[in-house]
C-alpha cells in the first residue's frame, strides 16, 4: 500500500495546519472502565502496549477513568494513558494533582482528555446548580488554564533533598497559581513536584466539542481527537479509506490522536487492534510505535514544557511582610 496522496499535499499546502514532526497522529484504543471489565482490562492493556499501540483513552463506565489510568500505569511500559474525565463539576486543584500523580506514576505517558459534563443529574452530586451551555464552556477553559498554573507552579530543580541542612525543597522555585475565574479561584502551588512532562497534554474529542467550547477547542487543547468507530465489524479497507478521507479533509486543530471507539471485547480485540494498526501504518495514517521510555508529548511531537518563572508568584515571598516586598 502507498501513503494517501492527499495527506502529503494537505502537510505541505500553505496556511494549513502543521502536525507533528513525524506528521501522522498516535493511535489510541478507547476503553469503558466498567467494573464487569476489570478482570481483562490488564492483560488487554498489556497486550496492547507490547503490541505497539500509541495510547489508550479511558472513559467512564462506573470506576473514575483517572484511578484506572493509575492501575494500568506501572502494568503498562510505552502506551499513553489519558483518562476522558471532565472539567466542569470537578475541584480544579485536586483535578490538577491527580493528573500530574498519574503522570509520575506513568514516567511521562499521561493525558488529558477533557470533557465538559452535560448531564443535569451530575451538578447535584457535588452540591451545584447546572450550567448553562455558555457557562460550562467557560468553566472548562477556566479549569484547563488553572490546572496549567498548577503544573507549572514547581520548577524543574525545585526539589534539593538537602539532607545535611533538612531541606527538601528550595522554596523559592515554586510559585503560586494565582488564578481568579468567573465562579472558582485556585491560590497554589500543587502539593505535588514537577511531573515528568511539565505541562501534560491536553487532548479535545470531535464528540466533545460542542460542550467544551470553540476556546478550548481552538485555543487552549494541545489538539484534536479523531474517531474511528470499529463497533460494526469494520473492515480494514474501509477504516482505512475513512480516517485518510477525515485527515485529508481535516481544518484547524490538529489531530494529534486517532481514536478507535467501539471495539467489541468479546470478539478478539487484540488481534482486531493489531490488524488494524498495521493496516493504517502501511497506508502512512498513523505514527509509529512507541518506545519505552518516550512520553506523551514526545509521541504526539509536542514541545518540551519548560518551567515558565515568573518572580512575581514566588512561593518563598508569602512569608515576607509588606516592607520587604517594598
Amino acid at each position: 500500500m502507498t501513503d494517501h496522496p492527499s495527506i502529503a499535499a494537505r502537510a505541505d499546502a500553505p496556511g494549513a495546519p502543521q502536525n507533528p514532526p513525524c506528521g501522522l497522529p498516535v493511535l489510541a484504543v478507547d476503553l469503558v472502565t466498567d467494573p464487569a471489565l476489570l478482570g481483562g482490562l490488564a492483560d488487554l492493556a498489556r497486550g496492547l502496549d507490547k503490541a505497539g499501540v500509541g495510547a489508550l483513552t479511558l472513559s467512564d463506565g462506573g470506576l473514575h477513568p483517572i484511578q484506572v489510568a493509575a492501575h494500568l500505569a506501572p502494568l503498562t511500559r510505552a502506551i499513553a494513558l489519558l483518562p476522558r474525565t471532565d472539567a466542569v463539576y470537578v475541584e480544579p486543584f485536586h483535578l490538577a494533582t491527580q493528573l500530574m500523580s498519574l503522570d509520575h506514576i506513568s514516567h511521562g505517558r499521561a493525558g488529558w482528555l477533557l470533557t465538559a459534563e452535560t448531564d443535569p443529574a451530575v451538578p447535584a452530586t457535588v452540591g451545584r446548580t447546572t450550567l448553562d451551555l455558555a457557562a460550562t464552556s467557560r468553566e472548562a477553559a477556566d479549569v484547563l488554564e488553572a490546572s496549567r498554573l498548577v503544573w507549572d507552579s514547581w520548577a524543574e530543580d525545585a526539589v534539593v533533598r538537602d539532607t545535611v541542612s533538612g531541606v527538601y525543597v528550595d522554596a523559592s522555585r515554586l510559585q503560586y497559581a494565582d488564578f481568579e475565574g468567573e465562579t472558582f479561584s485556585v491560590r497554589g502551588p500543587a502539593i505535588t513536584p514537577r511531573s515528568p512532562q511539565g505541562l501534560i497534554p491536553v487532548l479535545l474529542a470531535d464528540t466533545d466539542r460542542a460542550a467544551a467550547g470553540e476556546r478550548v477547542a481552538a485555543e487552549l487543547a494541545d489538539g484534536r481527537v479523531l474517531d474511528l468507530d470499529v463497533s460494526t465489524g469494520t473492515h480494514l479497507e474501509a477504516a482505512s479509506d475513512a480516517l485518510a478521507t477525515a485527515l485529508a479533509g481535516e481544518q484547524g486543530p490538529v489531530v494529534r490522536l486517532v481514536r478507535l471507539v467501539g471495539l467489541d471485547l468479546e470478539a478478539d480485540p487484540l488481534g482486531t487492534v493489531t490488524q488494524l494498526a498495521a493496516a493504517l501504518r502501511d497506508r502512512g495514517l498513523i505514527a509509529a510505535a512507541p518506545d519505552a521510555g518516550q512520553s506523551l508529548r514526545e509521541q504526539m511531537g509536542l514541545p518540551a514544557a519548560a518551567h515558565s518563572n515568573d518572580p512575581a508568584r514566588r512561593s518563598d515571598r508569602a512569608r515576607l511582610t509588606s516592607k520587604d516586598l517594598a
